[in-house]
């Protein structure tokens, strides 16, 4: 595309996301003999929680969800089967903070992986949010709130997505996946909003850790999946205690201030 190295910029290339595929992208372009840096930078979720370098799968997505769901199918084995193989095993009730603990621990060291990783790349890492100001500039502001501004010749944009908030009255004491992961206590029972595939993973693992569980459906379960495959795990869902109110959206949250139950 006439990219040529004598461009005057600060960078040849900056990656906007430090998720899997700016990262992934970034390193390639550093192999190629780039100058690279990586922006990322989490704004908080309303509920304040935030995370660090690796992007939704590492933080609040793929690695947290399967150690979860690790935890949940452990607890269903020793309730369901350790006895049939000889196990005789005094079953206590799960303890979240401890695996909550355990589990972020270990995102941890993966952010700082991924930070040694990019420096052994020879990659600028920037904890910082960018926006564009010009062809070729980019205005960065810390999370002190202090500005700056870098140029380069090229931009990748890989900033990812974030959930949908519940946008009825009392929508602000819901929690979504940027939050679960993270909470410092048990959620107690558990309304998931939603029959995609990230509300019933969710779903899962909340019943199969021994805390009752409801997933709202507005229609159908997994819009645009295999019916068969669908239908296999609605039962599955439903024979390992997760309940499904189908046809059926909230109109609104209300929170008890003694108590904090929410309903």
């Amino acid at each position: 595309d006439g990219f040529a190295k004598d461009h005057g910029f600060d960078y040849d290339v900056v990656v906007i996301g430090g998720g899997s595929g700016g990262l992934a992208c970034s390193k390639e372009m550093a192999k190629l003999g780039a100058k690279v840096a990586v922006l990322d930078f989490v704004k908080p979720s309303p509920a304040g929680s935030t995370w660090g370098l690796g992007g939704t799968c590492v933080n609040v997505g793929c690695i947290p969800k399967k150690l979860m769901h690790t935890a949940s199918i452990i607890g269903e084995t020793i309730k369901d089967d350790a006895a049939a193989f000889g196990w005789a095993v005094d079953q206590k009730a799960h303890d979240w903070t401890s695996m909550r603990e355990k589990i972020q621990n270990y995102v941890k060291s993966l952010n700082f992986k991924y930070r040694v990783a990019l420096r052994e790349a020879g990659i600028s890492y920037l904890n910082k949010l960018g926006e564009f100001v010009g062809k070729n500039t980019l205005k960065l502001t810390d999370k002190k709130g202090k500005t700056s501004e870098i140029t380069a010749a090229r931009f990748v944009v890989a900033v990812g997505g974030r959930p949908n908030r519940l946008q009825i009255p009392g929508g602000e004491h819901a929690v979504d996946s940027d939050d679960v992961f993270s909470l410092e206590k048990a959620p107690g029972r558990v309304l998931c909003v939603g029959a995609g595939y990230i509300a019933l993973e969710c779903g899962g693992f909340t019943a199969g850790l021994g805390y009752p569980t409801t997933c709202m459906v507005r229609s159908i379960l997994l819009r645009g999946f295999d019916r068969e495959c669908v239908g296999k795990i609605q039962t599955h869902l439903e024979h390992h205690g997760v309940s499904l109110q189908v046809g059926v959206t909230p109109t609104k949250i209300e929170k008890d201030p003694a108590t904090g139950v929410l309903t």
